[in-house]
């Protein structure tokens, strides 16, 4: 896909749905509903993000030599899950990677028609997989952007 390419938000919240296997769909909304009402959101989203990390830890991303290569390799591990896809670009302004996922698995629950769940489990992923590459700094934050529908967008940088 080219990056001047829109991507059609209401397609990507279908492809997200369509992505999640129909066995796993009242799995995983009952562990996340179950999540809220035993625990604080900050609690949860922790939790979500170590979930995260450790999916980064099972699916090592090897050391890249460019962004493209980052790129391409990560979408390689999340197409083989049929986790949607990523596209990473530099804000050389801020000093900052962009990471726009898109598509990624949406399991709505009671209190979250959106599914954003998911998203501290990006973080905690792309967090991962990030501190493992070379020069990277320990501790960079990854902070989430308000996204079009169906789309996470997570800024890395100080």
């Amino acid at each position: 896909m080219s990056r001047t390419q829109i991507v059609d938000p209401l397609a990507m919240v279908y492809l997200a749905r369509k992505g999640v296997a129909v066995q796993w769909r009242g799995f995983l909304r009952a562990l996340v509903e179950t999540l809220d009402a035993n625990m604080e959101p900050d609690s949860r989203d922790a939790l979500l993000r170590a979930v995260g990390g450790r999916m980064a830890q099972l699916s090592p991303m090897p050391a890249c030599g460019t962004l493209g290569e980052l790129e391409s390799r990560m979408n390689d591990v999340l197409a083989a899950a049929d986790w949607g896809f990523v596209q990473v670009a530099l804000d050389n302004q801020a000093r900052v990677l962009l990471l726009t996922h898109n598509a990624a698995p949406i399991v709505t629950t009671h209190h979250d028609a959106a599914g954003a769940w998911v998203c501290a489990v990006l973080e905690g992923l792309y967090a991962g997989w990030l501190a493992a590459q070379p020069g990277a700094e320990g501790g960079v934050p990854l902070k989430r952007q308000p996204a079009a529908p169906g789309s996470v967008v997570l800024r890395y940088g100080r």
